[in-house]
């Protein structure tokens, strides 16, 4: 199959948001729109074939997350109905001190809430392996 006049397509299927795909360990392929495809052949070797595939998802979803612990901060809530500006920085933050919540997330302004819709994510596939003819032009 590693001949000249194959292409080796890696097709993820569907996927949320961006992907590393490495073949072989040296070999980085950043995708980050659809269709999530690509030609992997000339990293293929004879034998063994090492493809790790990493996802990255967008942020929403860890807001939302957030979003479920009670603020450690105070906003403006639903301001010009844009979203939640934050009045003031925290006394925790602007001394650094530690945070006293679970909350991951800060941004001085916030578009999710803890109702909010939480968005598709990951690698949800098929993933396939593709043998084609390359088109000669």
């Amino acid at each position: 199959m590693l001949n000249s006049d194959k292409q080796i397509i890696l097709d993820l299927g569907e996927l949320n948001d961006i992907v590393s795909v490495k073949v072989n360990g040296d070999t980085e392929i950043i995708l980050w729109y659809p269709p999530y495809k690509t030609d992997i052949g000339k990293f293929l070797k004879a034998g063994r074939n090492l493809l790790e595939i990493a996802v990255t998802n967008n942020w929403a979803n860890a807001i939302i997350g957030d979003e479920q612990i009670p603020a450690d901060f105070e906003s403006t809530p639903n301001y010009r109905n844009v979203g939640n500006p934050m009045k003031t920085y925290p006394d925790w933050f602007i001394k650094n001190l530690p945070r006293p919540t679970a909350r991951k997330y800060f941004s001085i302004w916030n578009y999710y809430y803890k109702d909010s819709q939480l968005q598709p994510a990951g690698l949800l596939g098929p993933v396939q392996l593709v043998v084609e003819e390359k088109v000669k032009l």
